[in-house]
């Protein structure tokens, strides 16, 4: 099998590279079986993660109404969401880097109580700049909870397992979106503007709940331990900003191909969403029931395909896996831009949720087949902060580009970007085997 020397003159191990790396061939800490307490407990945490994203799916379609029944417009949402994203694209890393010291439960906790308090607060408040504040603050704190969910799966579930576990987290992420919406906006016409707030608050106190006695810490006592020795045992504060800076470029550096797809994929569809809704009305005459089921497919595919298919890249070769779900994910871009039939466009939205979940149990394995315990939650947070870049600067690009483009020009932007993460994938992506 070929092999690539990658050297990382920046205090890292000498790592090598692969076109595909055998799980047998990965030395890391995860057991070699998973016990049933394991699985149990993981169960849970795909529990926690299903009720976060619920709760946090069913305000969504709540801000809109509350801020015009206050007086305010999109330029207030767009504050919001843009300040979400950079709370998001701040702390990621942090988070994740935190993770790797004090635990994993810890972070996932502070993620789950601080959306507790913050939805509390979304619920009574009234003045514009609160708003912005609040969601910043989310931001922050709900970044933790993917870095740290990803990293407890690395550290109890052997390779050969772990792209099913992926799975099972993203179709989480993807069934609570799913559902969220539709509870909010019932709620919203049932209760008024605080019901959706609180229930989402209450959903995530159940799972919090759940974090605290049903999911163990999975970060080993003596990876905990080192990283306190470690702390007090540096030098100077110049020391430790060299020390940190070092290591942090080179794990950039190290992980950077997978981060590239990363952002590429994620920020495609957060760039041509706007344009949507717009065509389906203008151009093509669809009502927005016939839109929604459009959308609704796309969601339905991205829970239902991950279920199944997560365990492809355990099996198969992970570098194929993502350039054809990279061409798949452009699909409903490719059929909007050339040929905007309705039957056509349903089926390039479950293409595009195929796609997704073949690329994203494969990126996931990758990520964490090449981490250590001491460094996991870091390269996780950092994967948070380039797709939470990707889901801030999407929308951005395309309110500053929209006056001189038309829907066809965006839709054919996003076909470009789906090939071009297929390209880089195929001429830059190899499997790296540990990054120290």
């Amino acid at each position: 099998m070929h092999t690539t020397p990658l050297d990382l003159d920046l205090d890292l191990a000498t790592t090598i590279t692969r076109e595909d790396v055998a799980p047998a061939e990965l030395v890391t800490s995860a057991p070699a079986k998973t016990p049933r307490s394991i699985t149990i407990a993981l169960t849970f945490l795909v529990g926690c993660v299903t009720l976060l994203m619920t709760g946090f799916a069913i305000i969504l379609p709540v801000f809109p109404q509350r801020l015009q029944a206050l007086g305010l417009g999109a330029e207030t949402l767009a504050l919001m969401e843009g300040a979400f994203g950079l709370g998001m694209f701040l702390l990621s890393t942090p988070m994740g880097t935190w993770a790797g010291r004090i635990g994993r439960k810890p972070i996932l906790f502070i993620s789950l109580a601080g959306f507790i308090v913050t939805n509390i607060a979304l619920a009574f408040v009234n003045v514009p700049l609160l708003f912005i504040l609040i969601r910043f603050v989310e931001g922050m704190l709900i970044a933790g909870l993917m870095p740290a969910a990803m990293a407890m799966v690395g550290d109890t579930i052997p390779l050969e397992r772990q792209g099913r576990w992926i799975g099972y987290l993203t179709t989480a992420q993807a069934t609570g979106i799913a559902l969220g919406p539709g509870i909010g906006g019932f709620l919203y016409q049932s209760l008024g503007f605080t019901g959706p707030f609180l229930l989402s608050a209450a959903i995530a106190l159940v799972a919090s709940l759940l974090a605290i006695f049903m999911v163990p810490e999975t970060l080993p006592a003596h990876v905990r331990l080192e990283a306190r020795t470690k702390k007090a045992r540096r030098g100077s504060k110049a020391e430790k900003t060299a020390t940190k800076e070092l290591n942090f470029m080179g794990l950039i550096w190290f992980f950077a191909p997978f981060l590239i797809i990363d952002f590429g994929l994620i920020f495609t569809y957060p760039f041509v969403f706007p344009q949507y809704p717009f065509f389906f009305e203008r151009v093509l005459h669809y009502s927005t029931v016939q839109y929604g089921l459009i959308i609704s497919t796309y969601g339905l595919a991205l829970a239902v395909f991950p279920l199944f298919l997560g365990r492809l890249s355990e099996i198969l070769p992970k570098k194929p896996l993502i350039v054809i779900g990279s061409l798949l994910f452009g699909a409903l871009n490719m059929f909007m831009f050339a040929l905007p039939l309705y039957p056509l466009l349903l089926a390039g939205s479950a293409l595009a949720g195929l796609g997704s979940a073949l690329v994203m149990p494969a990126m996931g394995s990758i990520y964490l087949g090449a981490t250590t315990d001491k460094n996991r939650g870091q390269v996780m947070g950092m994967r948070g902060s380039a797709i939470s870049l990707a889901v801030m600067l999407g929308p951005l690009s395309q309110a500053v580009i929209a006056p001189w483009v038309n829907p066809q020009m965006t839709f054919a932007i996003g076909v470009v970007l789906s090939l071009a993460m297929a390209v880089v994938a195929f001429f830059l992506l190899k499997t790296p085997q540990q990054a120290a």
